[in-house]
């Protein structure tokens, strides 16, 4: 069967009159009448009856056509829906977020107060390409091809969070190898920022005592901020510290970083709105990385 026969079946259903439906159609009267013949010996069934001078489904024709409605409303609003789905498409932006959740919400956050119609979808994929602007971190970032259209890279210092306590009072830095008798709360390695500090614990030789891995950043900080243990902290993508019961101490040997990637991706050029938050998220982190947030680090 071909599309335009179920069209004119639904409208001599509808009708119950081959003349009224070809008018109706804009077809001539016997285009309307082979149509039908053909569906019924195709389907070696009767789809209508006479009565009288009109006709009436068969038992036959009213299940398809009770099947058929479904679809021919469905087929009917498919333009509405295509319209929907591209001005959706024209006002969501697609975050595959892998690291620094915390900056990217805020930033999230205050540009809502730009424009508050944006939509936006955050993700964990490793198919970044199926995404607008992907964020990730690594411990060095080593420049290779990749699909993308924009990039950035930026590199934040790591501490490690101490209690305030009279052994690391009035340290100007701190190396690891020094706290090898305390314990470690720290993320999951599944994290990528657990993998980096992990490869600092390993390039110091330092086998740490680790009591308590999480994968919620909050969890780590809250037993950080009540000396459960000592972790690595992030410098300006991290949740607030409590102060007064925490120092961060820089890190000497190694040198503790890592580099947080900003990219963009050509899969939705027509939405003007990806590339001005990938401009404002890269700004935003620039600036935010430059603030003095007071974190007593010494």
């Amino acid at each position: 069967m071909e599309l335009y026969q179920l069209r004119y079946f639904l409208e001599v259903a509808r009708e119950q009159h081959v003349r009224n439906s070809a008018e109706k159609l804009h077809v001539s009267q016997p285009a309307v009448t082979n149509a039908i013949h053909r569906m019924e010996n195709e389907l070696g069934v009767p789809l209508f009856v006479p009565h009288g001078r009109s006709i009436l489904l068969s038992p036959y024709g009213k299940m398809l056509y009770e099947e058929l409605m479904p679809l021919c409303e469905s087929l009917n609003s498919l333009p509405e829906r295509m319209k929907n789905l591209q001005l959706h498409e024209k006002t969501t932006i697609r975050l595959n977020v892998f690291s620094s959740w915390f900056i990217v919400v805020n930033a999230i956050r205050e540009f809502h107060r730009i424009d508050p119609d944006l939509n936006f979808e955050v993700l964990q994929n490793e198919q970044s390409e199926i995404s607008d602007i992907s964020v990730t971190t690594v411990r060095h970032y080593r420049s290779k091809k990749r699909k993308t259209d924009s990039l950035n890279v930026f590199t934040e210092p790591i501490y490690l969070a101490v209690p305030d306590i009279p052994r690391f009072r009035g340290k100007d830095s701190i190396m690891l190898s020094e706290v090898t008798d305390m314990n470690f709360v720290q993320l999951s390695e599944k994290k990528n920022f657990g993998e980096i500090c992990t490869s600092f614990l390993k390039e110091a030789g330092v086998k740490p005592n680790t009591v308590f891995e999480s994968d919620d950043p909050g969890v780590v900080r809250f037993m950080i901020n009540n000396n459960m243990g000592i972790g690595f902290w992030p410098k300006f993508t991290s949740l607030g510290i409590q102060q007064g019961r925490i120092l961060l101490k820089k890190i000497e040997k190694p040198e503790c970083s890592r580099d947080i990637i900003i990219e963009k991706y050509d899969v939705n050029s027509d939405n003007i709105h990806v590339q001005i938050f990938y401009d404002y998220l890269t700004k935003y982190i620039e600036l935010y990385s430059k603030q003095d947030f007071g974190l007593g680090i010494s």
